[in-house]
């Protein structure tokens, strides 16, 4: 970011060190029941615990005596990954997932503060069809910071796409994401119907006045009104995937993938990725959590003709659990309520930190295990998930 943003905002984020700080700094800022929309799963919220919970269960088995001081060059790009078939480069495996309603946490800049951030690290922004913010706005934000600011990023923004029962309009969504330049589509398939989010309830979630889902408002349409009821279309399945390569030759990538069997479909039907995602627990309670299903869906793909990119979200919190998500085969991994927390402290410059703080930690990881490179993470056998630990009785 640029000097003068780090030297105004240093004081207020100096004792900020990980994401738990943010997150607390956030909590503090964020009115109840925003705070309560974003933090908050459905039912008894056991998946959205087990998200983080998973991770930690998860030990890391590091190699020594490896040299790995290339990583303190300054020119380093031992962090960068290729995705999709090698299409796209990104700073290192973290891209921002889709959250709704930026601007409920940064009124006045929103999801344009956190494309600012984005193309700063150069990494991909995945913009929510429940984007507080026009895709249009958003695309044109994005190319402005590369011209202007960052010349040399190679960020890029994906639309994610909810399919609405009215199916024209979906199409008018992915013919927008086209002309503006976004890169690929990211299909959310885990939402037929909303799940039991009791705390928006309990607080009687409206949207505040001025804030919408801009994409999914036109002068013909509001698609969303203030109690945040969206139009999902329950008939889903699979034979909607053969019509949205039908009308687009963007990449496209399913997201809310659990089960192999879905894994191996998802294969058949063509698609660039999947990412192995519980929705943040958001859906379905109870549900695996999304590092316990990554080594199934990383089989069924492996198993499979055609080799797809899979990534995964839900519960990463440290440099640490992107590397064992790399371990275990994921390319990258997507980040949501972090980013908010970040959006919420800081605007652009808090967004960056999260990133910032994520990278330092995942790059130390690498160091600390022997990892030169990204590869050397997926073929040095570093995790190991059927470790027992107690820690009271050590």
């Amino acid at each position: 970011m640029h000097k003068a943003s780090e030297n105004s905002s240093s004081e207020r984020t100096k004792a900020l060190l990980n994401i738990e700080d943010y997150h607390k700094k956030a909590k503090e800022k964020l009115e109840k029941m925003t705070y309560d929309f974003y933090s908050t799963g459905s039912d008894d919220q056991l998946t959205l615990i087990d998200n983080q919970a998973a991770f930690r269960r998860i030990k890391l088995r590091p190699k020594m005596l490896i040299d790995v001081s290339s990583h303190t060059k300054q020119d380093s790009t031992n962090c960068q990954t290729q995705i999709l078939n090698s299409t796209m480069t990104i700073g290192f495996p973290c891209i921002i997932a889709p959250t709704a309603f930026h601007r409920l946490v940064d009124n006045e800049n929103g999801e344009l503060a956190t494309v600012r951030a984005a193309v700063a690290h150069s990494t991909i922004m995945c913009v929510s069809t429940n984007s507080s913010t026009s895709m249009e706005r958003v695309a044109e934000e994005h190319r402005r910071q590369i011209k202007e600011n960052y010349p040399h990023s190679t960020s890029k923004l994906w639309y994610q796409l909810y399919v609405l029962k009215d199916r024209q309009y979906t199409q008018k969504l992915i013919k927008r994401a086209e002309k503006n330049g976004y890169s690929a589509i990211l299909l959310t398939v885990d939402t037929s119907v909303p799940g039991n989010r009791e705390c928006d309830v309990h607080n009687n979630f409206t949207l505040p006045d001025g804030i919408r889902a801009e994409n999914l408002i036109d002068k013909d349409n509001n698609y969303v009104s203030k109690s945040y009821h969206i139009p999902f279309d329950p008939s889903l399945s699979w034979k909607d995937l053969d019509w949205i390569r039908s009308i687009t030759s963007l990449p496209l990538i399913i997201k809310g993938i659990i089960h192999p069997d879905d894994a191996r479909q998802a294969v058949r039907h063509g698609v660039q990725g999947v990412v192995v995602s519980n929705h943040g627990g958001r859906q379905l309670d109870t549900c695996l959590s999304t590092i316990d299903a990554l080594p199934d869906v990383i089989k069924a793909v492996s198993n499979e003709n055609r080799q797809i990119d899979v990534f995964v979200d839900g519960g990463v919190r440290r440099g640490t659990d992107i590397l064992k998500a790399i371990a275990l085969g994921a390319k990258a991994v997507l980040i949501g309520r972090p980013v908010l927390w970040g959006l919420a402290v800081d605007g652009t410059q808090g967004v960056y930190n999260i990133l910032e703080i994520l990278k330092k930690e995942f790059r130390l990881a690498m160091m600390l295990c022997g990892c030169q490179t990204i590869d050397d993470i997926r073929k040095n056998d570093l995790v190991v998930t059927n470790v027992a630990y107690n820690p009271s009785k050590l």
